[in-house]
């Protein structure tokens, strides 16, 4: 008996799906019970954040991937982090690459009247 060595291509095309298979759940937030907005928004439209990996929703002056780092020139982006439940009113929907964000206006907590963007899974 006589071990066949891995096929690397073989390898790389599980890897690659398994990849796929996670960054399709995590865009969908297919969490039980939890329903995403998915249809597009409409401008006034009232949303609730809540973001569907728990934690708080980051809001930024200008749409597009938000980096994870503490930097200052980070902090010149961020515009507020609001907890799970809070409510805002939709301004404006625009897609960066293939992800949808939206723009929010806030109306209740810590960040009452602040404007920013988010991604759109962070919306229920």
């Amino acid at each position: 008996m006589s071990k066949q060595p891995i096929n690397p291509k073989a390898l790389y095309a599980l890897i690659a799906i398994v990849a796929l298979i996670s960054l399709i759940k995590a865009l969908t937030g297919d969490d039980a019970g939890q329903v995403q907005v998915r249809a597009p928004v409409t401008s006034g439209q009232g949303v609730i954040l809540d973001n569907p990996n728990g934690g708080l929703s980051h809001l930024t002056v200008s749409p597009g991937l938000m980096n994870a780092t503490d930097s200052e020139d980070d902090s010149d982006q961020s515009v507020c982090t609001v907890p799970p439940g809070t409510h805002g009113i939709v301004e404006e929907e625009q897609v960066v690459g293939l992800l949808p964000f939206v723009k929010v206006k806030i109306i209740d907590g810590e960040c009452q009247g602040q404007t920013g963007w988010t991604s759109k899974i962070n919306l229920k």
